[in-house]
């Protein structure tokens, strides 16, 4: 969207000291030219300068294979209904 690089470059100046980061991978799948990814960013980031404690997002990746290549052409990751990961 044009216009909207300021907001990300300033979103990303929060971050820092990212460490640790893992995927585990809940569930997959392949059909033709599409493909998805569901599970579990595990991470150590530091927001704003402050602590870095561990963070666990849900994720689910929606790839697109263009010209041989794949590509992330959707991502959605958010904190889960009890913020703590899986049980």
């Amino acid at each position: 969207m044009e216009g909207s690089e300021p907001v990300f470059r300033w979103l990303a100046s929060w971050c820092s000291g990212v460490s640790d980061y893992r995927l585990d991978l809940v569930a997959a799948g392949l059909s033709g030219d599409l493909a998805y990814t569901v599970g579990f960013e595990r991470s150590r980031v530091s927001i704003d300068g402050g602590p870095a404690p561990e963070n666990v997002l849900r994720v689910t990746h929606v790839f697109r294979r263009e010209n041989g290549e794949w590509k992330i052409v959707h991502r959605h990751g958010d904190f889960g209904p009890s913020h703590q990961g899986p049980p």
